[in-house]
């Protein structure tokens, strides 16, 4: 009996040694296949360069690269670009081109054809054979550097590839333009919201439609100093037009939504803040910007400085893509915010009813379609054939859906997509569709001196549309906006137009010709994608932000007014709110009717917002109050009429519900306040309002599980994580995502932090980057939500987390001679 007893244990004993050493041997294996593409130091490589360029990093891995010539620079550029983010490049250049599914299978199939359809890399192509030399030279230099480390590394790609089984193809100068493409398309809302305001035109007709177009914000605008009214909207009946594209409408909703949720593009406020102030007492310039994008690890900016023969450029550019998009030289910093242009419309094309292989021109002619046969590979799965259809406008976009039967989730056999017979299609325009080139703008504002020739520069830029701010050594700042709009004719711009109407893009409006702004110190200039100008004319957008951001800019800097680099740190950080203050003493008078009836709990959350100084810090109870009854309020307000699924579409784009809800406040009896399922009188704003904070005391006592008000703290409400594509796995989840932390500020603070309206309150939308140049020193001041490596065991994966999220920065020195924090990391030589 013994000594079976003292078998049994020997044997488990053994069991469990044989368990742990398989567990240590794997884990070993695994981590070693995760770091073995680890940035190394003294790493030799070969590139076609004139001479060595040699790469430096700091404590941060934040690299300085030295070449003899500019177009060695870059290409050692493209090689740290390619030894930390490769994996991320490659899936932007991926889902530029459709290619998702060959590498993460079925789910992303659907954004694949979506993506087939916008044809970038048809547009690159076409770009590229217009593109001047000096351009061609920068994207082949760059090009030549990701692909040095591409053939140095063969078997030492980040862990991403081996966990997918594949390897990267080489890089080309085309693929640096389809990067650039996408980031235009992510920073496109019109593609979305077109298509929302098609649904709604179709469910509640053209003059309902209409009311819930934004007409705020008003000043302060970037380009003028006007205190007129915002201008209306351009208004156009198209006819029968909804009832008939209804189909078409419903599989590019679908397909747009397919695409969000891949990419995790799951917020709209995507933008910036930027201000430059120029000093008269210390002299100089300061200039600041904070780029607001999709959260995500690792964040899509890099921090970098190049030296060339005549390049001396710091602060941040996107993988995949030569040169510094917001940083300075030694002569001027530049920064830049979306212009927020409504750059896309949607076209309907008639079919032919009698045969779907035709349909109908403009001037009513019949003509056939042209068909491509195309093949979405799809990984471990057999491959799918896709039809695209063109007309003369181009590719059809309502084709995305690449199935009639969802089916293909379950593994369905090889086979070609089915075209239903339908009355109607959509092409579509796009302003990025016209060749440009952003390379060479770019390269000559890095090598700019003065803000005039910013403005030169900036001719070839078209797509992403920005406002260009300047802080120039002497203490001169400027603005100028760079990027293309639609001469839209006879168009309204928020819905699809018939190719029968008379509505058209005569030629296109470069955002140069509406002026610049400069000024001499003491002077200010700044942009938190607020409205352009104050005229009617031309056309720009209804997606410009609240102007809450850049009221509160404006404040603050009457504040410091000789602004150091610290005040622009404690700007940044910033999380007063100028959106809820109005809101809060529009609607205050409303609730302070009600309250005798109120019970205590009420009462004690109404004295909350009575004494609340707007700020949505983590330790702030009205915070929490104000955030949830701002929720009730959009919901309140416009999902009666909607219908839950259109209202979600609808408040995707917050600017939408924000915006309207501000001009609503001085109409208290608009008919969208009336709720539409009740049969008593007419609701109107003070209902609403009482409704909504009743609704907002009621959820915070379910959430917090209790009735003390002062407990409600705004960051137990709220939080942010920083998720990696691949941390949906359960075991990757804890390796490659970041979070969550609690976290405060809105889409309406300098602090930008906007949660989905739709899923309030994780934080969907963040300061991607934080940027401060003093042109009157020598250094840069810079943080990253995340760090420097898009490699998760990377110790410089999330090293500058803590610092973004307390308001730290790293400081980045700007001579062209590293100093002694950095240390050599990689020599390029011929």
């Amino acid at each position: 009996m013994a000594l079976n007893l003292r078998s049994w244990i020997s044997g488990t004993i053994g069991l469990i040694v044989s368990a742990v050493i398989g567990m240590l041997t794997f884990v070993y294996f695994a981590v070693t296949v995760a770091t073995r593409s680890h940035t190394e130091d003294e790493l030799s490589a070969t590139a076609d360069v004139t001479d060595s360029v040699v790469v430096y990093r700091n404590s941060f891995g934040v690299p300085h690269v030295v070449g003899r010539t500019d177009l060695d620079a870059v290409t050692g550029q493209g090689f740290v670009h390619a030894q930390d983010r490769l994996w991320q490049m490659d899936v932007w250049r991926r889902f530029g081109q459709g290619r998702l599914a060959e590498v993460l299978g079925p789910t992303a199939v659907k954004a694949d054809v979506f993506m087939r359809s916008l044809q970038i890399p048809a547009i690159a192509e076409r770009q590229y054979a217009e593109l001047p030399p000096t351009t061609r030279d920068l994207l082949k230099a760059y090009s030549e550097g990701v692909n040095a480390f591409l053939t140095t590394h063969q078997e030492a790609m980040s862990f991403e590839f081996d966990a997918l089984g594949y390897h990267p193809e080489p890089w080309t100068p085309i693929d640096c333009l389809i990067v650039g493409r996408v980031v235009a398309f992510e920073l496109s809302l019109a593609f979305w919201n077109d298509i929302t305001y098609a649904q709604i035109l179709r469910q509640r007709g053209y003059d309902a439609m209409r009311q819930y177009v934004p007409q705020a914000p008003g000043p302060p605008y970037v380009l003028d100093s006007s205190n007129a009214a915002p201008p209306s909207v351009p208004s156009v009946r198209y006819g029968d037009t909804a009832a008939r594209t209804a189909p078409a409408v419903d599989r590019v909703s679908e397909s747009l939504s397919s695409v969000r949720e891949l990419l995790g593009l799951r917020g709209s406020a995507v933008g910036s803040n930027c201000w430059a102030v120029g000093r008269s007492d210390t002299g100089g310039a300061i200039l600041a910007n904070d780029p607001h994008l999709s959260v995500s690890m690792p964040p899509k900016w890099y921090q970098i400085h190049l030296t060339g023969d005549r390049l001396n450029s710091v602060g941040l550019g996107i993988p995949g893509v030569p040169l510094v998009l917001t940083g300075r030289n030694d002569q001027i910093a530049w920064g830049v915010t979306n212009v927020m242009v409504d750059d896309v419309d949607y076209i309907v094309e008639r079919v032919d009813q009698t045969n779907n292989n035709y349909y109908f021109d403009a001037d009513g002619s019949r003509k056939k379609f042209r068909f491509r046969l195309d093949t979405i590979r799809i990984a471990k799965q057999p491959d799918t054939l896709i039809y695209l259809r063109f007309t003369e406008r181009g590719c059809v976009i309502s084709d995305g859906h690449p199935y009639s039967d969802p089916s293909w989730l379950f593994k369905m056999p090889r086979t070609a997509s089915t075209r239903y017979l339908e009355q109607n299609c959509l092409t579509y325009r796009w302003t990025a569709q016209i060749p440009s080139d952003e390379v060479g703008a770019l390269y000559r504002v890095n090598r700019a001196t003065t803000f005039e020739d910013v403005e030169q520069a900036l001719g070839t830029w078209h797509a992403p549309a920005f406002n260009f701010h300047v802080a120039q050594r002497n203490g001169r700042v400027g603005t100028v906006a760079a990027g293309i709009i639609p001469n839209r004719v006879n168009t309204d711009p928020l819905i699809p137009a018939p190719v029968s109407s008379s509505a058209r893009w005569d030629g296109f409006i470069h955002l140069k010709a509406l002026g610049s702004v400069v000024k001499r110190p003491p002077a200010r200039v700044a942009s938190a994608n607020n409205r352009t100008i104050s005229g009617q004319a031309p056309f720009i957008s209804t997606y410009f932000q609240p102007s809450s951001r850049i009221k509160r800019i404006g404040e603050l800097a009457a504040v410091y007014t000789e602004m150091s680099v610290r005040d622009a740190q404690v700007m940044q950080m910033d999380q007063v709110s100028p959106y809820a203050m109005n809101l809060v003493r529009k609607l205050l008078p409303y609730l302070e009717k009600g309250y005798k009836q109120f019970n205590p709990t009420q009462r004690a959350a109404l004295s909350a917002l009575q004494k609340w100084d707007g700020a949505m810090t983590p330790i702030d109870e009205a915070a929490s109050i104000y955030a949830v009854m701002l929720q009730r309020l959009f919901w309140n307000t416009f999902e009666d009429e909607l219908g839950s699924q259109l209202y979600y579409d609808w408040v995707f784009v917050t600017s939408n519900p924000y915006n309207r809800l501000e001009d609503l406040l001085n109409e208290p009896r608009h008919p969208l306040f009336d709720d539409v399922r009740t049969k008593k009188e007419r609701e109107n704003l003070a209902w609403i309002a009482v409704r909504s904070f009743l609704e907002a005391v009621d959820q915070l006592e379910t959430t917090f599980e209790n009735n003390a008000v002062s407990t409600w703290k705004f960051g137990r409400l709220r939080s942010i994580s920083f998720p990696h594509m691949m941390g949906s796995h359960p075991l990757l989840k804890p390796v490659m995502n970041i979070g969550p932390y609690e976290i405060g500020g809105s889409t309406t603070t300098l602090f930008n932090t906007e949660w989905s309206v739709y899923r309030p309150f994780e934080s969907v939308i963040y300061s991607s980057a934080r940027l401060i140049s003093d042109m009157s020193d020598s250094v840069q001041y810079t943080v990253l939500p995340g760090g420097i490596s898009g490699q998760p065991l990377d110790p410089h994966y999330s090293d500058q987390v803590q610092l973004w999220l307390k308001g730290g920065y790293i400081r980045v020195p700007t001579s062209r001679t590293p100093d002694v924090t950095f240390r050599r990391s990689v020599v390029l030589t011929p």
